[in-house]
């Protein structure tokens, strides 16, 4: 069994206005909506679990009700954490909540706010678990890359070939990745930064598939309207 695990905690605070970027109008849907649809449209994905607060959940739910093709794949809500990869551990740990941590073989995380998710992309991530214990998208760094102590001056020219930005949706063996976030718990896993962290600092093994430039996460409103410009 296959669980995608969609995050939707975030407030947006770099987007601005009154509503969160993952609950606003992309073109007729919601933003949620559409980083969802591939997932609740492919047999690799049996259900997802969606982790937002009360008042996103209830943003969801009335949307959901034009949607039943994604709405029969929800099993519920996690609540978020305080930051990020907490969230995730949530979703995770719903998944025993639901008394189905024996059935789950693998979870996939994803970004409310990125809605340009390929299926393609989706069916590759499931793929290479097969012979892995984790897979993340990435991205080649096509300009040079230097590194710097102290933010001010340059210290060293990186080569640029063997380094990679990660993208989502991030996919895992589900049992590896609980005991990978359970033993950043309580303090250590407030400083991760990226999904795949827990997993590589237990030792897990990773995969790389190509990623997409266009599978890129709404952050800011000229992300928002490159969005717009996407669905045109």
């Amino acid at each position: 069994m296959n669980i995608a695990i969609i995050l939707s905690g975030g407030v947006g605070s770099r987007f601005g206005g009154d509503i969160p970027k993952q609950y606003v109008d992309l073109g007729g849907q919601m933003v949620i909506i559409r980083s969802m649809r591939p997932f609740a449209e492919l047999q690799y994905v049996h259900n997802i679990i969606i982790v937002a607060d009360e008042s996103g959940q209830e943003r969801i739910e009335e949307e959901l009700l034009k949607e039943p093709q994604i709405s029969e794949k929800i099993l519920g809500y996690a609540s978020p954490g305080k930051n990020r990869q907490l969230s995730i551990y949530n979703g995770l740990k719903y998944i025993e909540e639901l008394g189905l941590k024996d059935a789950v073989e693998n979870v996939i995380i994803h970004d409310a706010a990125r809605p340009f998710v390929s299926e393609k992309m989706i069916e590759e991530c499931f793929e290479a678990l097969n012979d892995h214990d984790g897979v993340m998208p990435v991205l080649p760094m096509n300009d040079t890359v230097y590194f710097s102590r102290t933010g001010t001056r340059v210290d060293e020219l990186l080569n640029r070939n063997t380094i990679f930005a990660g993208q989502a949706p991030e996919a895992f063996n589900y049992k590896l990745y609980l005991k990978a976030n359970e033993a950043l718990l309580p303090d250590k896993i407030l400083e991760i930064k990226g999904s795949t962290e827990p997993a590589i600092l237990y030792g897990m093994n990773i995969a790389m598939i190509k990623g997409n430039p266009g599978n890129f996460k709404i952050t800011t409103t000229e992300d928002f309207e490159l969005a717009k410009q996407r669905i045109l």
